[in-house]
């Protein structure tokens, strides 16, 4: 056993867009030399295992757990996310517990978390190891470029978009604080060291480093962003070179021009059978070929009219990296995923968000001229979404598409990103 082998505990809970990055640089760190742990919700053991790595997950599988109709009643009205805080406070202070209890027992010497697992933040000050904060979204460094991205607001000017991350930390602090109670008792002086347990924690009292993984393509990096906040790019999967589609895709993929791709990933609809229709009656009007993905939320699988069923293929799923480079166009919800996938591959995109930080991707879509302003899910009409479509095939949209796409291909990404985090390694072990 090479017992300067270094261990890295990664813990990122949330559904597969909050799980993929990390396993992608998961992948990237044990090729680097190093050996990983990943804890998150049940269900993605293979992906964690097939990366490298070792799986550790947390008892609750967070796909399923959007399914439950209070927690997609939350999606949609205040009330409905209270209701659902309050019913799932308890799992919360379980998954607490078993990030705690894990952290103790793996020892690792570095730790990543997002920002549903600040409990490492204490692991971290209990084995004097770093813990280091990361984020898909702009979220955690404050600036006067833009305010918090979680709850659509505009514009609000330099001073109060400050403010905006500021009441932002206030609000993750107060809702953190109870999932903290289960470990209270067992770390009281790691809780009474000063600091937010979002900021993470580095031995010998600087400033631990912030990992911002998305793409200054979509979002220069602010002048005034502390130093701390460094912007290393998406972590993008590699894509599978062994993925062999079923015959009917590929027939369909081979017999045409390359189709729009429309899905709304994990996002619950408020009404699967009307958002359907409506994708349905704008690709009427526009004539184009399209891909469905029906996946488990969002678009319902009906039967396709007679004058579609040549042209749009419904597709359970596949490999969004296999998929997208093959397509025309992408229209999606706005996860921060499946915004840097499309853009990766210089695809215009249209973005259709329901809520969080979704209004702000597509935004951001917009601004790097990759594709035409977002329309959001609930404001979907036939005329809107054909119009939409159609201007997807516009040059300057294409332009502006592959333009972003030049832009990510140079950033760190998750290579550079272990590279950096190996460094950081050997500098504390020297």
């Amino acid at each position: 056993m090479d017992i300067s082998r270094k261990k890295i505990l990664i813990a990122s809970l949330g559904t597969r867009g909050d799980v993929q990055p990390y396993v992608a640089l998961a992948r990237e760190l044990v090729q680097q030399g190093a050996e990983v742990v990943v804890t998150t919700g049940e269900g993605f053991d293979d992906m964690i295992e097939a990366a490298g790595a070792r799986a550790r997950p947390v008892p609750v599988n967070f796909q399923t757990l959007l399914q439950d109709r209070d927690v997609q009643a939350a999606l949609f009205t205040l009330k409905g996310k209270f209701k659902a805080a309050r019913q799932n406070l308890d799992l919360q202070k379980d998954i607490a517990k078993n990030l705690w209890d894990t952290g103790l027992e793996e020892r690792p010497d570095l730790l990543l978390f997002n920002l549903k697992a600040t409990v490492m933040t204490l692991v971290g000050r209990r084995l004097n190891v770093p813990a280091l904060p990361t984020a898909l979204q702009p979220v955690t460094a404050p600036t006067g470029d833009f305010p918090l991205p979680l709850f659509g607001l505009p514009d609000l000017g330099r001073f109060l978009n400050r403010k905006s991350f500021a009441a932002g930390r206030l609000l993750m602090k107060a809702g953190l604080a109870p999932l903290i109670k289960p470990v209270k008792a067992e770390a009281e002086a790691e809780c009474a060291m000063p600091g937010n347990h979002i900021d993470g924690h580095m031995p010998g009292g600087g400033k631990a480093l912030s990992l911002q993984a998305f793409s200054r393509a979509l979002v220069p990096v602010p002048a005034d962003w502390p130093p701390e906040a460094w912007p290393c790019g998406y972590w993008f999967t590699k894509p599978d070179t062994d993925f062999h589609p079923h015959p009917d895709l590929a027939g369909f993929l081979q017999k045409g021009s390359p189709p729009v791709y429309l899905g709304f990933g994990s996002m619950p609809s408020k009404d699967p059978q009307h958002l359907t229709r409506t994708v349905l009656a704008a690709l009427e009007q526009t004539g184009q070929r399209a891909i469905l993905a029906t996946g488990w939320g969002g678009l319902a699988k009906e039967h396709l009219p007679d004058g579609l069923s040549d042209r749009v293929f419904l597709l359970e799923k596949a490999p969004h990296s296999w998929l997208f480079p093959q397509c025309a166009a992408i229209v999606h919800h706005g996860g921060a995923g499946t915004t840097h996938e499309a853009v990766r591959w210089g695809k215009p995109s249209l973005v259709c968000p329901v809520f969080g930080d979704q209004p702000f991707w597509g935004a951001r879509v917009y601004a790097a001229g990759a594709g035409p302003a977002p329309i959001p899910q609930k404001k979907l009409a036939p005329d809107t979404l054909a119009l939409a479509l159609k201007a997807l095939e516009t040059p300057a949209f294409e332009a502006g598409a592959r333009h972003t796409a030049e832009i990510m291909a140079q950033e760190p990404g998750a290579h550079g990103t272990a590279e950096r985090l190996m460094s950081l390694l050997s500098e504390r072990r020297a």
